[in-house]
């Protein structure tokens, strides 16, 4: 047998190791951090509206928060194709009901029942993360590297995001992921499936969309960049049905055509917290160690500009980059969680480029991410070691 048989049990074994940490996770801090309530892992506050129809669900509420955005891709699962009026409970449902991948596979395998539409839910998200691990760990046995290098996938900030915090982060991150993967290897229709999918998941992966074309154009691959060019019908398509429905999708106006300037106020004006002052300073000195991931994510993508690398995964890349460039809204930056995830993709991208070369390059902005979110679990890791013993 050839070393490509051997592969996808390999990457096999890594990916289950890491979907083990993860449930293991959800479990112990459902159980000692949410009193065995799972909806907590949905992060809902307390102003969020409750529909009439799912009143009776015992639901874990974030006190004094304003919750996040698992909140309103769990009543999107409950409610996908907007006929239960669950969109009125969300605030701009037309830009969250683009995202209705994860949100209509959990209705799908919960067969429509709300009582097993959380469970079905946390499925889904696991499923997709597991997936992006061993994409991953493929990717690396495809350029020489050990398997275990598909952990870089575990500790991205999108996937730390879905499995903590329920977002649809990991799975376009994971879908994101398989894209590169296949497309690098000459698998160009399991490519397109897999971009048809991630635009369904998050809008940005237009991005990858947009790239892909882009490289296909340059190597005279005409046919082959029409198909990758439809693979963004689904989305447009679902698109319209949401319109119809009557929510209009409205985006804030996070952009600017000045370079870094979101960047660049978010290195001048550090964010200040309700903390003692030791604790604060704790704090923003963490935040600038999560700045410095982002700059060096950034610098390498600039240096393969610079040498002017054109395939696959440097245009990925460089897409990603640019949104990061222009990306200037203060929500974004003020918080790891938000431009962690924003560019969740830049960050795995740059360490898989760097992966084959520069193994300690490929994990330092990973490294500096996780370290900056891991301050967010110190409390419920206290509560689940209490538990325990």
């Amino acid at each position: 047998m050839t070393a490509s048989h051997y592969a996808a049990p390999r990457a096999a074994r890594i990916a289950f190791a890491a979907l083990a940490v993860i449930v293991l996770w959800q479990i112990l801090t459902v159980r000692y951090t949410y009193g065995g309530n799972a909806s907590g892992l949905f992060c809902i506050a307390p102003r969020m509206p409750v529909p009439e129809a799912i009143r009776n669900e015992r639901l874990y509420l974030f006190e004094g928060t304003n919750g996040y955005d698992g909140q309103i891709f769990h009543l999107i699962a409950h409610d996908p194709w907007m006929r239960r009026g669950f969109d009125q409970a969300i605030f701009g449902p037309g830009f969250r009901y683009q995202r209705i991948l994860v949100p209509s596979l959990a209705w799908a395998l919960a067969l429509g029942r709300d009582e097993w539409v959380h469970t079905a839910y946390f499925a889904v998200v696991d499923l997709f993360l597991f997936s992006g691990v061993y994409w991953v760990a493929r990717f690396a046995l495809r350029v020489h590297m050990p398997p275990v290098w598909g952990l870089l996938f575990l500790f991205n900030p999108g996937t730390i995001a879905s499995f903590e915090r329920m977002t649809v982060d990991g799975p376009a991150l994971a879908l994101a992921a398989g894209f590169v993967f296949y497309a690098s290897s000459g698998e160009h229709r399991k490519a397109i499936i897999l971009l048809a999918f991630a635009a369904l998941t998050r809008e940005a992966s237009l991005l990858l969309i947009s790239a892909y074309c882009l490289v296909l154009l340059y190597r005279g691959r005409y046919v082959l960049c029409s198909w990758a060019a439809a693979s963004a019908l689904p989305y447009l398509v679902w698109r319209t049905y949401v319109m119809r429905r009557g929510a209009s999708i409205q985006v804030s106006d996070f952009m600017s055509w000045v370079p870094l300037s979101g960047w660049a106020d978010r290195l001048l004006r550090p964010e200040s917290y309700p903390l003692p002052a030791f604790q604060n300073a704790i704090a923003i000195g963490a935040d600038y160690v999560a700045m410095a991931a982002m700059t060096l994510a950034l610098a390498v993508a600039m240096r393969l500009a610079w040498k002017k690398a054109w395939d696959v995964l440097p245009a990925a890349i460089y897409a990603f980059a640019l949104l990061m460039v222009f990306m200037n809204s203060r929500q974004i930056w003020e918080d790891v969680w938000g431009f962690g995830r924003i560019f969740a993709a830049l960050i795995l991208f740059t360490a898989m480029v760097e992966l084959p070369k520069r193994p300690w390059l490929s994990v330092l902005p990973t490294a500096l991410l996780a370290l900056r979110l891991s301050i967010y679990f110190a409390r419920p890791a206290l509560a689940v070691l209490r538990g325990l013993f």
